[in-house]
Formats: C-alpha cells, structure tokens, sequence
C-alpha cells in the first residue's frame, strides 16, 4: 500500500501536466489537428450586387501561417414588374384570360399573344385591350374573324386583321349590330382593305362617306380628320355606329341596309348575305 501511494504521488502531477498540454493544443485557433482556420467574412453593395469577401489564415506545408482573402459577387435579382403582378412573363400581360381559341388562331399564323402585346403598345388605343376582358364567347368571335379575313385577303396583314377583328366584335357589341352583319357589310364594301377609297369618297373598312358623315364623327370624337377614317379600328366604328342609327331609324336590317348603300340593291343584300353565310361556314370549319 506504501508503494501505491508513493507511485500517486509521482503520476498524478505528470497527469495533470499531461491533460494541460493537450487542452492547449485542442483549443487554440492556429494550433493542432482539431484547430478550426479564423474566418472572417465582410460584405458590401455595389451595383453589380453584394460582394462577399472572406479572410481566413492557414498553413503550408512548412508549418508557417499564411492569411488568404477570397471575394464573391452574389448578383441582385431583378423582379420583372409583370411577375411582381402574377402575370406570365414569357407570354405577355395578355396570357392570362385569353381563351384558347385566340392562342390557336395566333398559332395558326405563326403568332403568339406577345403580338397582341406589340400591337397594343403601337396603338394605345386599341380594342385588342380589352381581348381578355371579353367573355370566352366574343373571343372565339374575334379568332373567327381574324382568320376570316386573312383567308379572304391575304394582303391584310396579321396585325390589322385582329385589329379590325376585335374593333367589329367590340363596337358591335357597344352600338347593338350583330357581330356578322357588320362583318359581311365589312367584306361586302372593301374586302377588310382599311385603305380603301371610292370615285364617290366612301373611306376606309366600311366605306364610309365622310363628307356627309364628317359633323357627327367628329362630334363622337370617332373621326376629327379625313385621314381617321383609314385607321382600321375608326373606321370600323364609324361604319357600325351608322348601322345602328338606321336600324334604330328604320326599324328593320333589309330597310338599314338600304340606307347604308345609298338606295335599293338587290344585289347589295344579297352579298351581305352570302358574305354572313360565309363567316359562318369558316367557323364551323375552324371550331371557333
């Protein structure tokens, strides 16, 4: 038992001196297998975005300490402001409540409803902003007739097509004409040509004559100028607003139509006749 406790008394300070050493050398910051690198890490905002820069100290081979510094840019994220909004932004602020009937039409012209975003930012004024508004019906009508008028005369451009498309939709709707009464007259009278122009001075889509029209085109804000008559979307309201009046005025479509052209011609209504016929024969073959 003497030489037990003579033996503690000799290993119990090697011990302890034993268990400081290695405490050292696990806890210091530069030291040992188990040290961690310091790190230190600053950021800082330039346009480009947030640049992160990180100074950390290690070793080489030889033991020396060394201090490294690295920088990252971490890129700002731009929010589109129609993603901000919930809009699709590869397909325009149009996408949503198109119906697809629209998107098919575009497609079969080798469109899409980012089109119909250009023509409006061209032309603010447009009916084709009210497109998605439209209940699902009315648009199947303007699909319709778009691809109508592009099949009756090709040199009509994409963009005026569903421009007058959506104008005789629109303003036959506002001034209570049947959508393919206005649409026959429109073919009847120019072929959808928006620069059409008679020997008698008939104007545009609808081959209205301004110099006896002009005072209350103007007055309805319409048509100031002979020139307003060729824009494809004035002239179709011009034309619809007309109807309307003389089939208010005289109470029957045969009678309005009459009036339109100026006189009895048999031969009038029958084009428009066949000419509705027509529209209706292309909607039945397209679905729309």
């Amino acid at each position: 038992m003497r030489k037990i406790w003579k033996m503690r008394k000799i290993f119990i300070p090697q011990a302890a001196a034993l268990l400081f050493v290695l405490t050292t050398v696990v806890l210091s910051p530069n030291m040992g297998v188990c040290s961690v690198p310091a790190k230190k890490t600053l950021s800082n905002t330039s346009a480009e975005g947030t640049i992160i820069t990180t100074t950390y100290e290690t070793k080489k081979d030889d033991g020396q300490l060394v201090v490294k510094t690295t920088s990252s840019v971490k890129k700002k994220e731009i929010a589109h402001p129609r993603a901000a909004s919930g809009e699709d932004t590869n397909t325009g602020r149009f996408l949503n409540g198109l119906d697809v009937s629209v998107v098919n039409a575009l497609g079969r012209m080798d469109l899409a409803p980012e089109h119909i975003d250009k023509w409006i930012d061209n032309h603010p004024d447009s009916t084709l902003k009210e497109l998605n508004k439209m209940p699902a019906s009315k648009q199947r009508k303007v699909a319709n007739i778009a691809t109508f008028i592009r099949s009756i005369n090709k040199r009509i451009s994409p963009q005026i097509a569903w421009r007058e498309a959506s104008a005789l939709v629109f303003y036959s709707a506002k001034y209570n004409v049947p959508t393919d009464l206005s649409v026959g007259i429109a073919k009847t009278e120019s072929l959808f040509n928006p620069s059409a122009k008679s020997h008698k001075g008939a104007l545009g889509v609808m081959q209205v004559m301004w110099k006896i029209h002009h005072g209350m085109l103007s007055a309805k804000g319409i048509a100031t100028t002979k020139d307003h008559m060729f824009d494809p979307e004035r002239g179709v309201e011009a034309g619809v607003l007309l109807l309307s009046r003389y089939i208010s005025a005289y109470g029957t479509v045969q009678k309005a139509l009459n009036r339109y052209y100026g006189g009895i011609s048999v031969s009038y209504l029958k084009k428009v006749n066949n000419n509705m016929a027509m529209l209706k024969r292309h909607s039945e073959k397209t679905g729309f």
